[in-house]
């Protein structure tokens, strides 16, 4: 067989990127960004305590002295709450809490070293420096994390990853990634002995088999092997991570239980064997108690607040096109329990009779009916939907008990009918008007995502994640975000 010169010239790889000391800059930039922040909430505890409020220290101590000492100490505390992990990716509220130990720590150093050392130290400047700290690096912290976010949306800081199996949950995992692009990940492709090299998965190529690993991680340049638990045995699965031993590369291995929230998970060491510890979840009657007193006080407070902007959508709608102000639905609830759901109107008048003819261009996920273009939508009804005012009457339903604020998609009948077993579950606890699926991508994830979403919220349920969702719905109903 004849070769091209192009096939028989040897191509020398790319030099592979020194994986160890980018991680080692990184931490280095963040050590030096948490220390800038420590050094100007101790000056500036000084500046306020000694200028601005009255009083002395009861003897000269030389603060500048003090601070400069107080500085290191306070970054070791912060290592300490592991602030400084390579590949650490801390939600803004654990990345807070582990601010907030960490100097409040600090805070406790200066205070036990003034008893043992009799350092005369004023207690005022202690506890300002305990606010300062709080303020500035967690004020710091959230520039930084911010600033990333920004430059990995852009394609810069991104980690270049393999992702190791092409299983479902390798896929769904890769999915995910590559969404959230502010998390850093890029995805060069999947390695699997079971998918011929160079087919394609969700618009991404196989790259080889698990034998090729390591001349695969220098070829690619790779920063990052991924690893999908569940794709390998156990056997291969620690040949692969002896043969990554040497490689110059990070390693990440999946849970393998992807609808459990890591909150939830605690890695034991049981007779030397690393056991993942899941801890229960569910609602209590007490939380269940507080969820229905956020969903009155919420619906009560929003109709209220939100009164004359309702009036205006719906005098808005009645002059735009024939028909009423408000669109009536039957939906399955909670054990799938039918009731009314209310929305405006954003559709002309016999919308319903129109959708027949257009169910074949649904590019909605699955079951449900989606349609960028859809002829059907008024000129006030498309403004209502980007911004998603047209759910606002759901508030109604709310404070009636048919709906939560927080909650799966409430779902049609006739979807119900098409459910199997385990989507059933989706009907365990009562539909929101907004929830996990609406702000992760909306109408941009598939079917299966859309169900995971809902899955995931009824099996991870707390009254901090329905906080965290309705502060992402404010977002992307800000930024009109996936919405059609």
């Amino acid at each position: 067989m004849s070769q091209t010169a192009e096939q028989v010239q040897p191509t020398r790889a790319p030099a592979p990127q020194p994986v160890q000391r980018r991680s080692a800059r990184r931490i280095a930039l963040r050590v030096l960004a948490d220390g800038m922040a420590v050094l100007t909430a101790l000056f500036l505890a000084s500046t306020i305590r000694f200028e601005f409020l009255p009083g002395s220290p009861g003897e000269r101590v030389n603060y500048t002295v003090i601070t400069l000492i107080a500085t290191p100490v306070w970054l070791l505390i912060f290592w300490a709450y592991k602030l400084y992990e390579p590949r650490q990716v801390l939600s803004p509220v654990n990345e807070f809490k582990q601010v907030f130990h960490g100097v409040t720590g600090g805070a406790v150093v200066l205070f036990v070293a003034d008893s043992l050392l009799n350092l005369n130290l004023a207690r005022g400047w202690a506890l300002i420096a305990l606010g300062c700290g709080f303020v500035l690096v967690g004020g710091e912290r959230l520039v930084v994390r911010k600033t990333l976010h920004y430059m990995r949306r852009r394609g810069s800081d991104l980690t270049r990853t393999i992702v190791l199996g092409a299983n479902h949950e390798a896929r769904t995992v890769a999915r995910t990634l590559q969404r959230e692009g502010w998390l850093g990940y890029r995805i060069l492709g999947f390695v699997d002995d079971g998918v011929p090299v160079g087919d394609l998965i969700d618009e991404h190529p196989v790259l080889g088999a698990t034998s090729e690993i390591k001349n695969l991680v220098f070829e690619h340049r790779a920063g990052l092997v991924l690893v999908a638990a569940t794709a390998f045995d156990a056997t291969r699965l620690n040949r692969l991570f002896w043969e990554l031993q040497d490689a110059d590369v990070d390693l990440q291995i999946t849970s393998g239980a992807i609808d459990l929230m890591a909150s939830r998970m605690i890695v034991q060491s049981v007779a030397g064997v690393p056991l993942l510890y899941v801890r229960r979840t569910g609602m209590d009657r007490v939380q269940g108690t507080i969820k229905r007193t956020i969903d009155i006080v919420g619906s009560f407070v929003g109709l209220v607040l939100l009164s004359p902007l309702l009036a205006t959508i719906a005098l808005l709608i009645k002059r735009d096109s024939k028909g009423g102000a408000f669109f009536k639905q039957v939906r399955s609830g909670r054990d799938g329990r039918l009731f009314s759901c209310w929305k405006f109107r954003t559709m002309v008048a016999d919308a319903e009779e129109r959708r027949a003819e257009l169910e074949h261009l649904s590019e909605g996920p699955g079951l449900l009916f989606k349609l960028k273009e859809d002829p059907r939508i008024t000129k006030v009804g498309r403004t209502l939907r980007r911004y998603s005012l047209d759910e606002l009457p759901q508030l109604f339903n709310v404070l009636r008990g048919e709906m939560s604020l927080v909650g799966p998609r409430p779902a049609l009948p006739s979807e119900v009918e098409q459910y199997d077993e385990w989507v059933r579950n989706r009907l365990k606890v009562k539909p929101g008007i907004t929830g996990l699926w609406q702000v992760s991508g909306r109408t941009e994830t598939s079917f299966s995502d859309y169900i995971r979403y809902d899955l995931f919220y009824i099996q991870n349920w707390s009254l901090s994640l329905d906080l965290w969702i309705m502060w992402r719905t404010l977002r992307a109903v800000m930024s009109a975000e996936g919405a059609h």
